[in-house]
């Protein structure tokens, strides 16, 4: 009878063909640097790592699983699994909600999607309503199995997984960034330099090192701030881009997705107070 029931929740999720990886001890944090890459499904890696440390918890890496997960909780005062019913306008909808599910030890539940391999929905924060984040393409959630303080996080469906209906793809896929897409704008037109812009922050937040992270990505929302206070650019897609240009550093050398959350809201909230609106030509 096996005595580590943290390994045999990694070993029940690589059978799944879930790619998993460590957390640390009753933590929601990486336990490894580059999860991304080096997440798997291979038994002696997860040996070797729950050998390491027995006590690990468990993650699963969902953009190469080929998964979207969306996470329930409590938002202010707004039940996450209340608001994703609501949008579940008809019984069709409805039924799409009965997929393999996990409660956590708030109380809230995982409901995971299968996507294919060609579509990359980013990580999502409040986009679909209060309570409701999701994650996709450079993040990862915590396995069934795992534990933080007295409780687990425990399978509550078993079904596998559904495919992710279109309704939730629609609203999950990243919408665009400028106010008309910039394939159908001359060279120089403010569209098109709008993207620029949007692209070259978010390059720099996805090269940025490790001692320069949060700077750059507080740099890099007070920036783009500036243009959804002016108008220009969409607050909810710009949030988006932001997060998923940072969702590879998370685990890497102590950073964090709170301190992550923490530094766009703060760079885009000055940056709200400083609006910049590009000028058209007449």
């Amino acid at each position: 009878m096996s005595t580590n029931r943290f390994r045999d929740a990694a070993y029940a999720a690589a059978a799944r063909g879930w790619m998993v990886f460590p957390l640390r001890p009753g933590s929601k944090r990486p336990a490894i640097d580059a999860w991304p890459d080096r997440a798997t499904t291979d038994h002696k890696c997860i040996a070797r790592w729950w050998a390491e440390n027995p006590a690990s918890n468990v993650a699963i890496a969902t953009g190469p699983s080929g998964l979207h997960v969306l996470d329930l909780d409590t938002h202010h005062g707004r039940s996450g699994a209340d608001s994703l019913y609501r949008l579940a306008d008809n019984a069709a909808a409805r039924a799409s909600l009965l997929t393999f599910a996990v409660s956590t030890p708030s109380n809230g539940r995982h409901l995971y999607y299968r996507v294919p391999d060609d579509v990359h929905l980013p990580n999502t924060a409040s986009r679909l309503g209060p309570g409701i984040d999701s994650r996709g393409h450079g993040g990862y959630i915590v396995a069934a199995g795992s534990r933080i303080g007295p409780k687990s996080y425990r399978i509550v469906s078993a079904r596998p997984p559904l495919a992710l209906p279109n309704w939730l793809l629609e609203l999950l896929a990243p919408q665009p960034l400028s106010p008309s897409p910039a394939t159908s704008d001359p060279p120089h037109s403010p569209s098109a330099y709008l993207n620029a812009i949007v692209a070259a922050e978010t390059h720099k937040v996805t090269t940025a090192e490790p001692g320069v992270r949060n700077i750059t990505l507080f740099r890099a929302a007070f920036t783009l701030g500036r243009l959804v206070s002016g108008g220009e650019l969409d607050e909810r897609s710009t949030r988006d881009a932001l997060i998923a240009a940072a969702q590879g550093h998370i685990g890497i050398q102590e950073f964090t997705a709170r301190e992550m959350h923490r530094a766009i809201a703060s760079g885009l909230l000055i940056g709200a107070n400083r609006p910049r609106r590009l000028t058209r030509p007449q």
